[in-house]
This record gives C-alpha cells, structure tokens and sequence, in this order.
C-alpha cells in the first residue's frame, strides 16, 4: 500500500512540475508581437475544434535563411519593418523573418527557434501551427489569413501562440 502512495505521489509531483513548466513560459519577460497568416484548410475531425494556421515567416528568405533551412534546427531573426494590419483595437503590427542564424546572438533582438519543415521546398516549422479553441469560440470558423496569430518567446526562444486577432 505505501509504495502505491508512493507512485501517485510521484506522478501528481511531475504533472504539477510539468503545469508550472508550462505556465512559466507563458508569463516569460518577453515582448508579445503579432505575426501575419497565411490561408490553409484546417479540417481535421479527429483532432477537435482547432484552426490550422501557417505563417509568412515559415518561409523565411531573409538574410541567411535560405542556406540555413535545411539544418534540422535554426533560430530565425523576427523584426517589425513597418508593417501593420487593422484590428478591432486599431493597427497592429505585424513582424516578419529577416535573418537566420544557428546560434541566436545574445540579447540581440527577437529569435525564434525552428525546425525544419517537410515539403516540397525548406521551410521552418515553429509549433504554433494549430491554436485549439472552445467549441463556442467565435474564431473557431476562422481561416488562416483573416486572423493575426499574438505570439511571445518562452523559454529556449520557443514562440508561444498566446491569442488569435480578427483582421478587419
């Protein structure tokens, strides 16, 4: 009987670990900035009510990016370049790939990790690809495309997908 408590006990200490893992990353020290989507069909029955989102900065061809996307794994630079997009609060801007390194260089601007994508061509892969959503979720008929994904850094330069904006 004790060592059953004792495994419960361990697996309730690693799921609560794991949830604070989880949750720090969300409330990280760093700037929340908005990417752009692109259009995708999101149908998936299975998976339940989620929108497949893809990104302009999935196909990075800035700076170093094009030699770089074939590495398995690559930060990819993210700046605002003046780009905006009109929301129910007003403009939003929009940032956008503009180099790519194996290392990120240390406090030198936003760079997010990747991975490299499977396809026709190189691409990079950040796991933001699919936001789930509540099945009363007004946003739960959106395309990519029409929406603007809200993102932050976590930990080890790993976006966060933190909400999804309505473009008008």
């Amino acid at each position: 009987m004790n060592k059953l408590r004792i495994v419960l006990g361990l697996q309730l200490v690693i799921f609560i670990a794991w949830g604070g893992y989880l949750l720090s990353s969300k409330g990280a020290a760093s700037p929340e900035f908005y990417l752009e989507t692109r259009p995708v069909d999101p149908r998936d029955l299975i998976s339940g009510t989620f929108v497949a989102l893809s990104y302009n900065i999935g196909d990075p061809q800035a700076g170093n990016c094009p030699a770089l996307t074939k590495n398995s794994v690559f930060f990819v630079k993210l700046e605002n370049r003046g780009k905006t997009f009109n929301s129910a609060s007003g403009p939003l801007p929009v940032y956008e790939a503009t180099d790519c390194a194996v290392t990120p260089p240390a406090g030198e601007g936003n760079w997010a990790r990747a991975e490299k994508g499977y396809g026709f061509r190189p691409s990079a892969r950040y796991g933001i690809e699919r936001f789930f959503l509540n099945e009363d979720n007004p946003l739960k008929d959106a395309r990519s495309g029409s929406v603007i994904a809200k993102v932050k850094l976590g930990h080890n330069n790993q976006l966060i997908l933190l909400d999804l904006v309505k473009k008008i």
